[in-house]
């Protein structure tokens, strides 16, 4: 093997680059507090890192996404809410009214309360989220309105998704009617899923959960008692029962003991909706904890994996720049030297 002076140099030079390369790889894991900061520092650790992270955003996105649907159910609970307190109401209306001390005329100034709060169930129905979405609309979350003037019974109303509003047209001349509106479940997804697979409903499958009810359900009254004066069949919607009780009232008369009946059918029936919806809440709560759990864990995996030991560190880097002191000291000796001083 040949052995010549600049070999010496050159061995000399490389061994200073290699240690100058060691310290500045031992600063960079310091500043950064980072073990790997690429993947040529630990190939197989930077792999399950890059794993773990994409796998703690999806959990935060789930996070978000039950915020979303917090923000719709609550919205939801409120108009349900205030629906009740109206029907309340109106209850007590319909029972004060039914008694023989009101005369004609308490009963037409009562039906100008019973409009207002018309008015105002009306407007529940309809409510619009902060997204000027309709709430009660189903996938028809763009429509104009979710509950619409029966074109076929003027002065009560029909659900976008009933036969009843065909006929009806919008500002726009497009037609009222929309099926999209009876599928009326929308679903959010919080957590992960075990066979990525949609249903009907979100029973049984915690990693969904469904941000609005179909609005025919909503206030649908069950087992409806109230007979309607109109000229053709009615959705049997509270609405509907409300603008009979208040026609009663504008004729004088009592009001129909029916409609006090449907009206205790709707407070259960939306009370049983805001109980749901109070589960769903949960849901999401139970879902946001899980998930905040095991983004814990996952991230005291990746701190292992990625994280620097400071202590273990700075022993390194120290190791190092003596390392290169040495090498620099060396080749300032080999520098000035020739290989005739190595062989005298």
């Amino acid at each position: 093997m040949r052995i010549s002076t600049n070999m010496f140099h050159s061995q000399g030079f490389s061994s200073i680059q290699s240690h100058q390369e060691n310290v500045l790889d031992s600063q960079l894991k310091l500043s950064s507090g980072k073990r790997v900061n690429n993947p040529s520092d630990d190939p197989v650790a930077n792999s399950q890192i890059q794993g773990l992270k994409a796998m703690m955003s999806t959990i935060e996105q789930y996070a978000k996404n039950g915020q979303y649907a917090k923000s719709q159910l609550v919205q939801e609970e409120t108009a349900i809410t205030d629906t009740i307190s109206s029907l309340q109401r109106a209850r007590e209306l319909g029972i004060q009214m039914l008694n023989d001390t009101y005369n004609a005329d308490n009963r037409k100034a009562t039906a100008e309360e019973l409009g207002q709060i018309i008015d105002q169930v009306s407007n529940m129905m309809n409510y619009t989220n902060s997204e000027g979405e309709k709430l009660f609309a189903g996938n028809s979350v763009n429509a104009e309105l979710a509950f619409v003037e029966d074109p076929n019974n003027p002065g009560y109303f029909a659900y976008i998704g009933s036969t009843n509003a065909v006929g009806q047209v919008a500002s726009d001349g497009s037609a009222v009617y929309d099926p999209l509106s009876n599928y009326g479940s929308r679903f959010v997804q919080i957590g992960f899923d075990a066979d990525n697979k949609v249903n009907p409903d979100d029973l049984g499958d915690p990693s969904r959960v469904r941000v609005s009810d179909n609005g025919d359900k909503v206030f649908q009254v069950q087992n409806i008692q109230t007979t309607f004066s109109g000229t053709g069949t009615q959705d049997a919607n509270i609405l509907n029962v409300l603008v009979e009780f208040k026609a009663a009232l504008d004729a004088g008369l009592p009001p129909p003991e029916t409609a006090i009946t449907d009206i205790d059918s709707s407070i259960t029936q939306l009370s049983q909706v805001r109980a749901e919806i109070g589960g769903r809440q949960n849901r999401i709560q139970t879902q946001y904890d899980t998930g905040e759990s095991f983004k814990i864990a996952l991230e005291e995996r990746r701190s292992g994996l990625e994280d620097m030991d400071v202590v273990k560190g700075i022993s390194e880097l120290t190791k190092n720049q003596n390392a290169l002191q040495i090498a620099q000291q060396v080749f300032s000796k080999v520098q000035g030297m020739s290989l005739f001083d190595y062989l005298r």
